[in-house]
């Protein structure tokens, strides 16, 4: 079964400075005033002395201040290893920004999670299963909750620990790249799955409906949320059993 894996000190020290010597690609999850914002960046060096690494993020012209984290913000940050996906949790330490790049002094992190890439593979409902969602984007205006959160529904087209896709009827007001809050119990009995998630793809299907496919995001910056990642993983897995067990074998005839 798909679960999430912690490693031991010494094996995760020898992953990061492997990732560093190789100057690997990383991403890094923020969240900021706005919602949380994702940055593609690479690892670039360690400072020993201090325990603290330097990476180099991507910044896009579109990209103002007040969008970069701010010394002592929490950072989530995840990167391929071979057949695995490995997570961590850092904190800012300094930013410097330069041409189209800046440079963020970051925290050794104190643990490393790994998962199996496989879990990132989509994954749909078994059977004939229907799988209710309903999202919301919560506004950080000076409205109450009550009416900054308008709830949507939809039902569960595939998922996997990276993401969710859903269809549904209504589209209007729907923003791009905004943060929305998704849940839905997948497995009849089970508590519902809360998550954060950013609308990544809009795409027009039949009968006027929509597809709609959220990138999940935070979830390496917390304990609570490596917990759902890990209870993700099991669903994915389960999903995906499910599906190789209605696949009739190859030459099999009734």
């Amino acid at each position: 079964m798909a679960t999430t894996e912690a490693l031991v000190r010494d094996q995760q020290d020898l992953i990061l400075r492997e990732s560093i010597s190789e100057q690997r690609h990383l991403v890094l999850t923020h969240n900021g005033p706005l919602g949380w914002r994702t940055f593609k960046a690479s690892f670039a060096s360690e400072r020993q002395s201090s325990g603290e690494f330097t990476v180099r993020v991507l910044v896009t012209k579109d990209m103002e201040p007040t969008d970069l984290p701010q010394k002592g913000d929490t950072l989530g940050g995840t990167f391929r290893m071979g057949h695995k996906k490995c997570m961590f949790c850092t904190e800012l330490v300094s930013a410097r920004c330069g041409e189209g790049e800046a440079t963020f002094v970051v925290t050794w992190p104190a643990q490393v999670q790994q998962l199996r890439r496989r879990a990132y593979e989509r994954a749909t409902p078994p059977g004939d299963q229907v799988v209710a969602v309903r999202f919301w984007c919560e506004s950080d205006s000076s409205q109450s909750a009550a009416d900054a959160r308008t709830v949507r529904h939809g039902q569960l087209e595939d998922l996997s620990c990276g993401g969710i896709r859903l269809k549904v009827s209504n589209v209007s007001d729907l923003k791009m790249e905004a943060t929305y809050k998704c849940v839905f119990s997948p497995r009849q009995g089970k508590p519902a799955v809360l998550v954060d998630g950013i609308l990544r793809h809009r795409e027009a299907v039949e009968h006027g409906r929509a597809s709609l496919g959220f990138q999940f995001v935070g979830l390496e910056t917390t304990p609570e949320g490596m917990k759902t990642l890990d209870r993700l993983a099991r669903i994915v897995n389960h999903f995906q059993r499910s599906k190789s067990r209605r696949v009739p074998r190859e030459g099999w005839q009734k």
